[in-house]
């Protein structure tokens, strides 16, 4: 069996956001991978390196073809450290990619927008 390297995609908009469905997309398409998703379950913009520490989060799997995808009540950096953690997924991924963004994300405003802290 020929090895598939293992990307997990995370996104501050949202598992729903058409950006993150589009990269799944074409990722899952090209059978290259093994794709996991850990997204907030709603928006999340400009609190991406907040952590949620006083509340559970809720988890929830959620349907997207060719993929293990899970839907995060908590923060973007609360999905990629979920994500990273092997709570969810059977091992750590090869890369993660943090997005399509909706909308611009300029200078320092990346900083605030991305979800990923790695």
């Amino acid at each position: 069996m020929e090895y598939r390297p293992t990307i997990m995609v995370t996104n501050d908009d949202g598992i729903d956001a058409p950006g993150l469905r589009a990269l799944v997309q074409v990722l899952v398409s090209t059978s290259r991978y093994i794709v996991q998703v850990c997204a907030p379950d709603s928006e999340k913009s400009a609190v991406s390196h907040s952590i949620t520490w006083r509340h559970p989060l809720a988890v929830n799997k959620v349907e997207i073809e060719g993929t293990t995808a899970f839907a995060v009540s908590g923060t973007p950096a609360d999905c990629s450290s979920i994500g990273l953690s092997k709570a969810l997924f059977p091992s750590i991924p090869d890369l993660v990619i943090s997005g399509i963004n909706m909308g611009n994300n300029c200078g320092y405003h990346i900083r605030w927008s991305s979800g990923s802290f790695l």
